[in-house]
Order: C-alpha cells, then sequence, then structure tokens
C-alpha cells in the first residue's frame, strides 16, 4: 500500500521537525505501508521549507520519504490541498491513499495507524473525529467548543449525518475516491473546503468509516483562522444545500 500525507504549512517552523519525526516513527511501526509525506509551503518566510527539507533527508528510510511542494504565495487551505492532490496524481509512483493533516501537532500522528487499519478493512473515506465516542477536545473553552459542535450540528442537518466532524482536517481518502471529484468546482475559501470536499465525497461512496481523534491545540505558533471564516462555512453550508435541492 503506497499513501501520500500531504501537510499544508505557513511559518510551520517550530512544528514541522516534530511532526515529521513523528510521523516517521508510525512508518517505522506501519512497514508494510509506503509513506510519502508532501509539505504543502507557501513560501513561509520563517524557512519551514527548507528545514522540512533538510529534515526528511535525514528521516528517508525505505518506506518514507519527504517532498516539498513550494507554492509561490499564501493563497489559503483549500487551494493548497487540490494543487496537493494534482501533484500527487500525477507523480510516477501510483497511490492508493491520500492522508490531509496540519503541521501544527493538533493532529497526532499516532491515529495516522487507525487511518491506514480503517482503508485495509475497505473504507475509501476515512474521518479522524472529534464529535464520536472516544473523540475530543479536551482543552478547548467551553465557547468555541459549543461554537464548533453547533457549526457540525447545522452542517450534518441540511447535508445528512453520515458524518459528524465536518469542519475537522484529519482524514483519509481513495485517491479513486478523490478521482471522481472536479476539484476545481470545490469551495476553496477558508475550512469551507475540508466541508465542500467531504459533502462531495460522501455523495461518491458508502465506504465511510469515522475513527475517535483527541484534538490538541498548538503549542507553537498561533492559528491562521479569521473569525470570518465561520460566517463563510455557515453560508456555503445552506449554498451547497440549495444547490443540492436543485439538482435533484
Amino acid at each position: 500500500m503506497n499513501i501520500a500525507i500531504l501537510i499544508p504549512t505557513y511559518n510551520e517552523s517550530l512544528n514541522v521537525e516534530i511532526t515529521l519525526n513523528q510521523i516517521s516513527t508510525v512508518a517505522k511501526k506501519l512497514s508494510r505501508v509506503n509513506f510519502l509525506v508532501i509539505v504543502i509551503d507557501d513560501s513561509s518566510p520563517d524557512g519551514t521549507a527548507n528545514l522540512a527539507q533538510q529534515v526528511g533527508e535525514t528521516l528517508k528510510t525505505s518506506n518514507f520519504s519527504v517532498n516539498i511542494l513550494s507554492r509561490k504565495k499564501k493563497e489559503g487551505l483549500g487551494k493548497a490541498y487540490v494543487e496537493g492532490f494534482k501533484y500527487v496524481f500525477n507523480l510516477n509512483q501510483t497511490f492508493n491513499y491520500l492522508i490531509q493533516m496540519d503541521a501544527d501537532l493538533s493532529h497526532q500522528p499516532k491515529y495516522i495507524e487507525n487511518l491506514v487499519l480503517a482503508a485495509e478493512g475497505g473504507a475509501d473515506f476515512v474521518i479522524g473525529s472529534r464529535y464520536i465516542k472516544g473523540g475530543s477536545i479536551p482543552k478547548w473553552s467551553w465557547y468555541r467548543r459549543l461554537l464548533s459542535k453547533f457549526g457540525n450540528l447545522y452542517a450534518r442537518t441540511l447535508l445528512g449525518s453520515h458524518i459528524s466532524d465536518y469542519t475537522g482536517g484529519f482524514n483519509l481518502y481513495s485517491i479513486a475516491l478523490l478521482k471522481m471529484i472536479n476539484l476545481d468546482e470545490l469551495h476553496t475559501k477558508g475550512y469551507g473546503f475540508l466541508i465542500s470536499l467531504k459533502y462531495q465525497a460522501s455523495v461518491n461512496t458508502q465506504n465511510i468509516v469515522e475513527i475517535p481523534i483527541e484534538l490538541i491545540d498548538r503549542e507553537y505558533g498561533v492559528s491562521k483562522m479569521p473569525l470570518i471564516t465561520i460566517l463563510d462555512n455557515f453560508i456555503l453550508v445552506l449554498h451547497i444545500k440549495i444547490k443540492r435541492l436543485f439538482m435533484v
């Protein structure tokens, strides 16, 4: 099994080395799987890309390697992922699955093993969920947790209850499933990209599995999601719902 792991970065020099080291530890345990980590860096001024390249060279093994996909400017999460997906599609090596995750250590690499196990069990789409039994967000404030839960309840009510965590960014997709989605038509602004992508994935497969994860706050650096993104996501969900009604 060949798995690509896409990690968008911008000014993550304090986290990227730790993240890559932890993923390499998982790769050693899962020696049956070949992992290619692709760091998608938006020209971070703090040298994230150069550091990731150096760390990747020291960690390289027979089943673990790191590529750097450098972008000229910061254009947001969605556009970074779409470019990363297309990059994987065009590689000479054939990949079976793709994992998306953050570099800030809020997505703990130890859960990669559970994502892989679900894929080996036949899943096309595996969601790392904070909102199923065993999942949690222990260090969030009550109002942040409430806002997130309400946002996901809103998305489930309008788009379908088969996904408990529409806004989480730690997920696995089969390459075959991603190729069924028109990536250029996805909403790419902010974390609305994750909602749009997950919805499109869910309507193209029934082989969906959710695994519980504990989401932890970043230890280094600052969050890059502006508050306006929350409002954008509410409007996006309504737009997807209306579009689906007219397609029926």
